[in-house]
């Protein structure tokens, strides 16, 4: 079977918070990474779609998609002004439930703070089953490009 990497971004919609899972085979990882790298601009750090405009998201989209991923959304309800971890947690759990179908060895989520990222590493650990073995950590987008992955997809 083989391994993924999973990158994990958020995002807010009306009524909705939205968790996209994007899955990298790992033996792709290498290639995959030279192809996003390869779309950052001169005197960009990162890629980040809703910073781009339209003609630029349109090719980014166009190169995303020629890549060899799969992506997940998970939704859970969410009123702008609230707190956005009981949802996101709701999220969380939905993405283990489904680590049975599609696992993965590695998961990096786009850190939200030092306080947040703790409350992900607790909903995590409390939802993983003890003998299921995946490595998470967050990392931001200039450190992990691949994060823009969900961030193009989760839009």
């Amino acid at each position: 079977m083989t391994a993924f990497h999973g990158f994990v971004d958020e995002s807010v919609r009306p009524g909705t918070y939205r968790l996209t899972v994007v899955r990298v085979p790992t033996p792709k990882l290498a290639e995959t990474s030279k192809v996003v790298r390869a779309a950052i601009l001169p005197g960009q750090f990162r890629i980040h779609l809703s910073g781009e405009r339209p003609p630029r998201q349109r090719s980014i989209l166009r190169t995303y998609g020629r890549l060899n991923v799969t992506a997940t959304v998970y939704e859970a309800p969410y009123r702008r002004g609230d707190d956005d971890q009981p949802a996101r947690d709701l999220c969380l759990k939905a993405l283990v439930a489904d680590l049975e179908q599609a696992p993965l060895g590695v998961l990096v989520l786009d850190p939200r703070g030092p306080h947040r990222d703790r409350l992900d590493r607790v909903t995590l650990a409390l939802a993983l089953p003890r003998d299921h073995i995946v490595r998470y950590s967050h990392r931001g987008s200039r450190d992990e490009p691949l994060l823009s992955l969900p961030d193009a997809i989760g839009v």
